[in-house]
């Protein structure tokens, strides 16, 4: 239902807002002669060209509307935030499955310059299971809970616990 409802729906609008353009495009070629009496002196050759050009701005219009729409994904905002093991956090939920339980994406942000980190593969020599990774300072921040290093899955496991115990009275 949901694919239906994100690409179907979309699909229907932008072709009955494009067969609305191309109705109101036909009635105004149709009349610009009336609205512009410059324009009844002028040559067939001319005025279709005219409109041709006309035609031609409403199509580049519609291909960027559609290259920027493709582009784009869906705005969720993300409603949750917090702070936890030194880092403030950001968390999207979904609930667009209802077969499954309530989904949350955690991301941590950076403390320096609040951007959302990352994690490298634990291959890497210089990076654990416990290290957060920045991209705009490019180092690493260790997550710690009183002295000990806690690793981020086991951290976002809690975190997200905590959510669904605020969701679930």
């Amino acid at each position: 239902m949901s694919t239906l409802r994100e690409s179907v729906v979309p699909a229907l609008v932008g072709a009955a807002l494009s067969g609305l353009g191309a109705l109101i495009l036909s009635i105004y070629a149709d009349f610009l002669p009336a609205l512009l009496p410059a324009l009844q002196g002028v040559t067939a050759k001319t005025y279709v060209k005219i409109v041709l050009l006309l035609v031609l701005l409403l199509a580049c219009a519609v291909a960027l509307v559609v290259a920027l729409y493709t582009k784009s994904k869906p705005y969720r905002p993300r409603a949750l935030s917090g702070k936890d093991f030194g880092f403030r956090w950001s968390a999207e939920i979904d609930y667009s499955n209802k077969r499954k339980d309530v989904e949350i994406e955690l991301q941590w942000l950076c403390p320096k310059h609040n951007v959302f980190l990352g994690i490298k593969s634990a291959e890497i020599p210089e990076t654990v299971y416990y290290r957060l990774w920045c991209q705009k300072c490019d180092g690493f921040h260790d997550m710690i809970s009183g002295g000990a290093p806690v690793y981020v899955q086991e951290a976002e496991e809690i975190v997200k616990r905590k959510i669904l115990a605020k969701l679930r009275p």
